[in-house]
C-alpha cells in the first residue's frame, strides 16, 4: 500500500494555518502553493462567479416557466397551465429536469432542461449523467432548452432526445479517489 500522507497528518479545513497541515501525495509539489491561489483568487472570485451563475440559472427558468405559462393559456389549455411544475425551484434538483410544462395540443408532458447563457448560441454547457439518464428514458417528453444571449433580449431553441445527434458531447469529469 503507498503512504499518501505527508509530512502533515490531516486535512483540517479552511482554517489559519491550514496550508502548512493538509495533506501531501507523493505526486504533488511540496512548496507552498498559498502565494499563487492568493493571487488567483484576486483576480477571479469564484464565490462571485457561482452566485452570478445561480441567479443567470434561475432568471432563464423563471422565464421559461412564465413562457411555457403563457403559451398554453394563450392555447386554451389554462387545466394544463395549472399543472406545470418547477420543482428546482423547489431545490429538487434530482429529478434531472428542471421545468415539466405539457404540448398545447395533445397534452402530453414535457420535461425541460433549462440551459441559460448570456454568450452565442453554440456556448458548450453542462449536462449532468442523471440528465442524460433522463433524456434517455424519456425520448418523447424531454427537451434541453437553449437559452442564449439571455441579457440582450434572450433567444431560445430546444434539443430533442437523442441528445447525441445534436450535440457533441465529451467526457468532463470522473470520479477519482485516491489509493
Amino acid at each position: 500500500m503507498i503512504d499518501c500522507v505527508g509530512e502533515a497528518a490531516f486535512h483540517v479545513g479552511w482554517r489559519a494555518g491550514f496550508w502548512s497541515r493538509h495533506r501531501r501525495f507523493p505526486n504533488s509539489d511540496a512548496q507552498d502553493d498559498r502565494p499563487a491561489l492568493q493571487r488567483l483568487v484576486g483576480k477571479y472570485d469564484p464565490a462571485a462567479r457561482d452566485e452570478h451563475n445561480r441567479s443567470l440559472r434561475r432568471a432563464g427558468e423563471e422565464m421559461v416557466f412564465k413562457f411555457e405559462y403563457d403559451r398554453l393559456c394563450q392555447a386554451g389549455r389554462r387545466d394544463l397551465a395549472k399543472k406545470m411544475d418547477w420543482p428546482a425551484d423547489r431545490g429538487e434538483d434530482h429529478r434531472g429536469y428542471d421545468i415539466r410544462s405539457f404540448a398545447p395540443d395533445n397534452g402530453e408532458e414535457r420535461l425541460f432542461e433549462i440551459k441559460t447563457t448570456n454568450r452565442h448560441a453554440r456556448t458548450r454547457v453542462w449536462l449532468s449523467r442523471n440528465q442524460v439518464e433522463t433524456a434517455a428514458h424519456n425520448p418523447a417528453a424531454y427537451r434541453v432548452r437553449r437559452i442564449f444571449d439571455f441579457s440582450n433580449g434572450a433567444e431560445m431553441f430546444d434539443i430533442k432526445p437523442p441528445l447525441d445527434v445534436c450535440l457533441c458531447s465529451t467526457p468532463d469529469k470522473y470520479v477519482a479517489v485516491p489509493r
